[in-house]
């Protein structure tokens, strides 16, 4: 068997001899010294109706928050009643969807 030519080698000689080179600068002057420049944000119209629909779900949750304690007061008081005709509609109506 015959063989020619350089092969890897010369590939491996060339990738030592860069590291060696660059090995002997330091960190910060292999840098390139480009101006800094301030980074800017732009949000989607879709991530602004996203922001104003969660605050809004937080208003009703914080309203739903004072209803449900309101009802519970009244259950663990004994004076909470509810309207058998507005119970059967609003069963009527879930049932109807």
């Amino acid at each position: 068997m015959k063989i020619t030519g350089q092969g890897p080698v010369v590939s491996w000689n060339r990738v030592r001899a860069a590291y060696q080179q660059s090995a002997g600068v330091k960190g910060q002057d292999r840098v390139d010294k480009a101006p800094a420049s301030a980074d800017t944000v732009q949000l989607s119209a879709g991530s602004k109706l996203i922001r104003e629909l969660r605050t809004h779900l937080e208003e009703v949750n914080d309203t739903r928050a004072g209803r449900v304690e309101a009802i519970r007061a009244a259950v663990a008081a004994g004076t909470y009643n509810v309207s058998l005709e507005e119970l059967a509609g609003a069963i009527l109506k879930e049932i109807g969807r």
